[in-house]
């Protein structure tokens, strides 16, 4: 495949709009959740049931639920695609199966039908029913096949090996049925070889569409009690398996899914930072030969992705508008005459340029430790703009205007500034658990020594080992303006009246929740730091310290 077909623009060629789909909740289990048994191991306890339902609706309930959804989402008024969704929904005998599916059909104007079931539960009687459907609707059947590898079906307890889905899909073939291949990528104990021998397996076979998804481990599911070795792909890692997977299917097969959703608060991991359409857009772009690293965030501007840290420069809820919100503002630079800001982590260059913005007299002392940052930030913008000049002169000089660049790690080069010399810093490494070497309690005593009696550390973070640093070496804190994320970030001054609530301090300073990294020489590696804070926290609950106050 070298251009993804999408679902929407089959169902706009064929009938000159898109259908939306009503899905229907049929009170149907499956095969393998039979006696007590638990299904698969991803699988919700409601069978991935539509959010708008509830459990045992009434058919008629359902569709004018669907139908009243449709209209004040989409301001549409149909026709429909009657979507047998959640569950098995061909595991029942044919005579109930065929009252159920006409008594949908005839509850709104349907041109479409899709059935979601196993390839172990298409029976003869129930395949000539489906037969006599595709008569007189568009009728797809969308077959769990999840991967080709009979080893990981058996691991996730599918309950069916990959030679039924080979005589499944031959089955629907032989009826002129049209058949959808749903495939999870990311499953335990599969990697990117795996994905392409499914890929393969199911390029041979007579499907016409593919639904794809990555892996979702959801509470209450098995997978969520951690007895499943499973790290969960990320939005880029994700993209680069599933463009890879299209690649090796027929030209003329349509996408009907390319990723999944699911409710936040259901979702353990993966949390991805883009929203739907962002993804969509990357993974375009990307089947389409793009940057595998630059994603355009929500408010316009460019960020990248650093593999590394498997995370984004900036928040894809809108990289300059976050340098604003979470640190320019917040710093109070606007304010103040001739500041001296300490920009640790020069990134895309965003903060610097937003300190700029709001103070043209700002002098900026910026680290950076990987000078290929600025080469790759250089291509995100046009070269009339700020941040493409600034990255350009640095890139060459070191300097630019009132902008000097220092690099090198940013805790040999702390070292080397004159105390009492900034009225601002700006701390905007990774994340703690990723960058730990930018957090620690000591770095931030470092930081401490360079502040002006009168200055701020802001950061994006609000991170409780971070916090629990800064209420040690004596700041007083307090959370700033939450911005692409439910917290805000967090300031910290010597002197003023802002504070954190109480229980909040409380849970910092009175439970494990608050134990600072530390980094003592300012040397040690990430792993070092991060093992040095696991080993104090399992001293002090061993001495009674509880994990998280609840006082």
């Amino acid at each position: 495949m070298n251009k993804i077909n999408f679902f929407s623009e089959y169902l706009t060629a064929g009938y000159g709009a898109v259908l939306h789909r009503i899905a229907i909740d049929l009170p149907l289990s499956c095969p393998n959740r039979l006696n007590g048994g638990h299904g698969c191991i991803y699988c919700a306890e409601d069978g991935n049931r539509a959010r708008h339902l509830r459990h045992h609706f009434s058919l008629p309930d359902q569709v004018a639920a669907g139908r009243e959804y449709i209209r004040r989402r989409y301001n549409n008024e149909g026709p429909y695609i009657a979507y047998f969704q959640s569950y098995t929904n061909t595991f029942a005998p044919v005579a109930q199966l065929r009252a159920w599916y006409e008594e949908v059909l005839a509850l709104a104007d349907f041109k479409m039908i899709i059935v979601a079931t196993r390839p172990d539960c298409l029976p003869d009687d129930v395949l000539e029913l489906l037969s006599e459907l595709s008569q007189r609707y568009e009728l797809w059947v969308e077959l769990g096949v999840q991967t080709s590898n009979d080893a990981t079906l058996e691991r996730i307890n599918r309950g069916h090996d990959f030679a039924s889905v080979r005589q499944a899909v031959a089955s629907l073939a032989e009826r002129g049925i049209r058949a959808a291949a749903h495939v999870i990528l990311g499953l335990p104990g599969e990697g990117p070889e795996d994905f392409r021998q499914t890929a393969e397996d199911l390029a041979a076979l007579p499907f016409q569409a593919i639904k794809l998804h990555q892996l979702m481990i959801l509470r209450k599911t098995p997978l969520a009690s951690g007895k499943y070795p499973v790290k969960p792909l990320n939005e880029y890692e994700y993209a680069a398996a599933a463009v890879d997977f299209l690649r090796r299917l027929p030209d003329d097969w349509i996408v009907m899914r390319l990723m999944a959703d699911a409710d936040n608060d259901a979702v353990i991991a993966p949390k991805w930072w883009m929203k739907k359409g962002q993804f969509l857009e990357y993974a375009v772009n990307l089947m389409n030969g793009g940057d595998a690293m630059r994603v355009r965030t929500a408010d316009g501007s460019p960020t990248l992705y650093h593999p590394g840290y498997r995370q984004h420069f900036h928040t894809v809820a809108g990289a300059e508008t976050e340098a604003r919100e979470k640190f320019a503002i917040p710093s109070g630079l606007a304010e103040r005459p001739l500041p001296r800001l300490l920009d640790i982590g020069f990134g895309l260059g965003y903060n610097a340029a937003a300190a700029l913005t709001a103070n043209p007299d700002a002098e900026i002392i910026t680290l950076e430790n990987d000078p290929r940052t600025l080469a790759a930030a250089r291509e995100l913008f046009p070269p009339d703009t700020l941040q493409y000049r600034m990255i350009d002169g640095l890139a060459r000089h070191g300097r630019w205007n009132n902008v000097t660049l220092m690099d090198g790690d940013a805790r040999d080069s702390v070292r080397r500034l004159a105390a009492a010399s900034f009225d601002a810093v700006f701390m905007d490494g990774f994340s703690p658990d990723v960058n730990p070497e930018l957090w620690t309690y000591d770095f931030i005593r470092e930081l401490r020594r360079l502040l002006k009696p009168e200055g701020i550390i802001v950061t994006y973070s609000s991170a409780y080992p971070l916090r629990g640093a800064f209420l040690r070496l004596g700041f007083r804190v307090y959370e700033t303006a939450a911005f692409g994320r439910k917290r805000g970030g967090t300031a910290a001054v010597l002197h003023g009246s802002g504070a954190l609530p109480e229980k909040e301090q409380n849970i910092i300073l009175r439970s494990t929740a608050g134990v600072p990294y530390r980094d003592p020489g300012l040397k040690s590696t990430p792993e070092q730091i991060l093992q040095r804070r696991e080993r104090l926290v399992k001293r002090l609950r061993a001495r009674g310290v509880p994990k998280w106050f609840k006082g």
